[in-house]
């Protein structure tokens, strides 16, 4: 598993994103990824590699998935909003302001 630590804190260094924000694009407590990086706990599920390294692809290859990836997570929704122009309006319509992790992840 020792393997799966190093690939995980590798896409977490290459997305460069704080744990705030983090945790909300992974749905992970805060107390989990906390663990993970710091190396309390390196057993980490491939599911997660896989989930940060796809979340570091989409924001490479696709920004405006990324972004609204980020505000479907923020907003606690099912993910066919993402890809659903009308709901992502909705979402925008129903709360002005995403969280403030998000906010300072989609400002940069």
């Amino acid at each position: 598993m020792a393997d799966n630590a190093n690939d995980f804190l590798d896409y977490v260094q290459r997305l460069g994103i704080e744990q705030p924000a983090l945790c909300i694009l992974l749905g992970l407590p805060r107390s989990t990824l906390n663990k993970w990086i710091n190396g309390t706990v390196t057993q980490i599920p491939q599911v997660a590699v896989t989930a940060i390294r796809m979340l570091w692809f989409m924001r490479e290859s696709d920004p405006e998935m990324f972004e609204k990836w980020a505000m479907v997570q923020d907003f606690g929704v099912t993910a066919e909003y993402a890809v659903n122009d009308k709901a992502q309006v909705f979402l925008h319509t129903i709360r002005r302001e995403p969280s403030a992790p998000i906010k300072r992840l989609l400002t940069k």
